[in-house]
C-alpha cells in the first residue's frame, strides 16, 4: 500500500474514532433525559433548562459526525459502518430531524425556527409613572417526545455498535497508537 493510501486509512480510522465518541455523547444524553425527565408532568423553568440542556447535547453530539472538520478528516457516512449496518426507513426520519434541529435550533439561531418569546413586564413607579422590562422567555421546551428519545436512544446504541465494530476492525495499522496494558485483576497499587 502506497503512503497516500495508508495516510488515507488513518484519516478514516480517525474520523471513525473521532464519531464514536461523539455517538457515546449523544447516547449518554438520550440516557440523561430518559432517566430523569417525566414528559407527564410540570417541571420548573430551571428544571426544563437543565433537560433541555441534555437535548441540545444528544442533538449537537450526534451532528458534529457529519459536519466537515476542522483539518483534513471527512464527513462520517454510513458506508464506514456498512455492508453490516443498515438505516432503517424510520431511523431516517430521526437522523433528518436530528441534524435538521442540530442545524437551525441547537447549534445555530435560525431566526425562522426560534422559540424566543418576548414580554413585557410593567413596574409602576411611586411617582404614577412606570418602568418597562423586556422580558426574554422562551426556549426551555424540549422538542422530541419521550417516545422520539426513546427511538433515538435505541438507535444510538444500534450505531454506537457498528461504530465501535468498525474502529476496531479498521484495516489502518496501529503501529502508531501506543500500547497500554489493561490490568482487569482487580487490585490496585
Amino acid at each position: 500500500m502506497d503512503s497516500v493510501a495508508m495516510a488515507n486509512m488513518r484519516e478514516q480510522r480517525l474520523r471513525l474514532m473521532m464519531s464514536a465518541l461523539d455517538f457515546r455523547q449523544a447516547l449518554s444524553a438520550a440516557t440523561f433525559l430518559l432517566e430523569e425527565c417525566d414528559w407527564s408532568r410540570r417541571y420548573t423553568t430551571e428544571d426544563l433548562r437543565r433537560f433541555r440542556c441534555y437535548e441540545t447535547t444528544m442533538v449537537v453530539a450526534y451532528g458534529r459526525p457529519f459536519a466537515q472538520a476542522r483539518g483534513h478528516t471527512a464527513p462520517f457516512r454510513w458506508k464506514l459502518i456498512k455492508p453490516d449496518f443498515q438505516l432503517e426507513p424510520a431511523e431516517a426520519v430521526l437522523h433528518d430531524k436530528l441534524l435538521d434541529c442540530r442545524n437551525k435550533l441547537h447549534a445555530h439561531s435560525d431566526g425562522d425556527f426560534t422559540m424566543v418569546v418576548p414580554e413585557i413586564w410593567r413596574s409602576e413607579m411611586p411617582d404614577g409613572g412606570h418602568h418597562d422590562f423586556l422580558a426574554i422567555l422562551g426556549g426551555e421546551s424540549l422538542v422530541f417526545s419521550e417516545a422520539e428519545v426513546q427511538a433515538i436512544h435505541t438507535f444510538l446504541w444500534k450505531v454506537r455498535h457498528h461504530v465501535d465494530n468498525a474502529v476496531q476492525s479498521h484495516p489502518a495499522s496501529r503501529a502508531d497508537i501506543p500500547i497500554v496494558i489493561a490490568d482487569f485483576s482487580g487490585k490496585s497499587d
